[in-house]
Formats: C-alpha cells, sequence, structure tokens
C-alpha cells in the first residue's frame, strides 16, 4: 500500500484565457517562492527552464571557495520535442493540466517555501503551485499518487529535478553562457575584515549612480536589464569578479566604489520586472 494523502477534491489548474498574454519564450520553468522581500530573492535561480530554443538551463555545482564567483555556475543541454512531449504527457497523467493550479496542501506551513512550475502546452501557460516535498510514501509498489492532488505536484516536481528518465532524447552538459542579466547595483556590500575586495572598473558608458531604477523610494539598490552589446561587454568582468569585488567608474574615485549583483537570465526572464514591477 502506499501512504499519504490524496484528495480528489484537489482544484486543477485553468487554461489561460484567450485575453491572456502571449505565452513567455521558455516552455517550462521551475521556480522555488517563499514570502520574502524581492531583493532577497534576487539571486534565486529557477530550479530547471526549458528555453524556447530547446535548452534545458540548471543550475551546476558551485565552487566551495571563498568568496565565490560572482556568476553562479549554470550548465545548458539540448532537449528534444519529443522529450519535451514527454514531460508534457507527464503532466497531463498527474493531472496538472486542467483546473486552476494551485496544488498547495490545505495544513501548508504559512511561509513555507513552495514551488511553481510554468508550463506552455499549446500556446497555453499552465501556472501550477504546490509543495514539492508532498509526496507519497512507498511501502509497496505500484505507488502512483492519485491525479490532480498536492502529491501530484510533488511527483512532477520530483521528475524535473532529474531528467536522466528522458534517456537519449538530453544531450550533453555545456557552460551556460547568458544572452542578457539583471544587474543590482548599490547594494549593502558584503565585508570581509580578513579578505580585501578586488576593485573593477565598470565597462559601461555612463555612471554606476545612475544605471537602472531604484527598486523602491530610496535612490539604491537600482535595478537593470542588460542585454545584447552591452550583456557582451560586462560578460568578461563579471566572469573574472567575485561576490566581493567593489565597482567604480573609469577614472573614479576607488572611495566611491560600489557593490553589485548580477542575476544571468534565460530568454523569457525580466528579473526586474518581475520582482520589482521595473520596466525598460
Amino acid at each position: 500500500g502506499c501512504s499519504g494523502t490524496a484528495s480528489s477534491s484537489a482544484p486543477q489548474p485553468s487554461p489561460t484565457s484567450p485575453s491572456a498574454p502571449p505565452a513567455p519564450a521558455y516552455r517550462l520553468r521551475a521556480t522555488t517562492v517563499q514570502a520574502v522581500p524581492p531583493i532577497d530573492r534576487f539571486g534565486w535561480l529557477p530550479m530547471i527552464t526549458i528555453a524556447g530554443d530547446g535548452r534545458v538551463v540548471v543550475a551546476g555545482p558551485q565552487i566551495a571557495i571563498y568568496p565565490g564567483p560572482l556568476l553562479p555556475n549554470q550548465q545548458a543541454r539540448a532537449i528534444t520535442d519529443r522529450g519535451f512531449t514527454k514531460i508534457v504527457e507527464l503532466a497531463r497523467k498527474l493531472g496538472m493540466l486542467s483546473g486552476s493550479g494551485d496544488f498547495v496542501p490545505p495544513d501548508a506551513r504559512p511561509g513555507a517555501s513552495l514551488g511553481r512550475v510554468e508550463i506552455v502546452v499549446e500556446g497555453v501557460v499552465h501556472d501550477l503551485r504546490g509543495d514539492p516535498s508532498r509526496v507519497i510514501v512507498c511501502v509497496t509498489t505500484p505507488c502512483d499518487p492519485a491525479p490532480g492532488t498536492p502529491e501530484a505536484f510533488g511527483t512532477f516536481w520530483s521528475s524535473l529535478t532529474d531528467l536522466s528518465w528522458l534517456g537519449g532524447d538530453l544531450g550533453p552538459e555545456a557552460p551556460y553562457v547568458a544572452d542578457a542579466y539583471a544587474v543590482l547595483t548599490g547594494v549593502e556590500p558584503v565585508d570581509d575584515p580578513a579578505i580585501r575586495p578586488g576593485l573593477a572598473v565598470w565597462p559601461l558608458e555612463g555612471s554606476l549612480a545612475t544605471f537602472g531604477k531604484p527598486i523602491g523610494s530610496d535612490p539604491e539598490p537600482r535595478c537593470r536589464t542588460v542585454l545584447g552589446a552591452d550583456a557582451g561587454a560586462l560578460r568578461p568582468s563579471f566572469e573574472s569578479a567575485n561576490q566581493l569585488t567593489r565597482w567604480v567608474d573609469e577614472g573614479g574615485d576607488p572611495a566611491d566604489a560600489t557593490a553589485l549583483l548580477v542575476r544571468p537570465m534565460v530568454p523569457g526572464e525580466d528579473v526586474c520586472r518581475e520582482l520589482f514591477g521595473l520596466s525598460e
């Protein structure tokens, strides 16, 4: 037998209405959501993203040194259309693609860390939320969760954490190089009296003091998305910086150096807008 709750009355996700915005540039994105200040979630990378160009992007092993690199280690691999279809078929089997999309269990702790999966099926965005840890405990097999339950969501989330079950529909891993970055300037610097922070020159035109838009009523911190040629110009400096690096304008006073955070993005993401409601 199997233990675990499996209420047949769990709500189901409903298709996007005809007036909804167009589908994002990713086919699937799984993220962690929690009631914490947006600035604290700036560095939270998606658990997995399947971009529209057929790449699966995940967080790779992080270098166990301090201070760590400014940019996180991300890995990408190709997925076939057949592989994505298998994911959609699993979602459908588990009851993820019909109803309200709310699979949060009724006994979830207030403020608990939950999971969100956005999946695009035939141009329709299904926005699913639930508890990734809510899985049934198998005593004997078969042990399948009832479709449309919190445990079905937990099973679907677990299947996304390791796509090895797709076999040959996944290509080899390679480092992911982002085409765009969200940059948060004027953040509270990390101080370590035992390590002198390095100094880097900001390679773009204009002053760091006016880069981006304030995320609140204070002049700092400020957030801005960089892409295209600007992203290419910043990438070498980002790749050589670490978490303690301070940044200063060309010819500026090192005493005015500031700290910043950088979030690599996949196609379809807009971190400054999603977290802080900012637009270019």
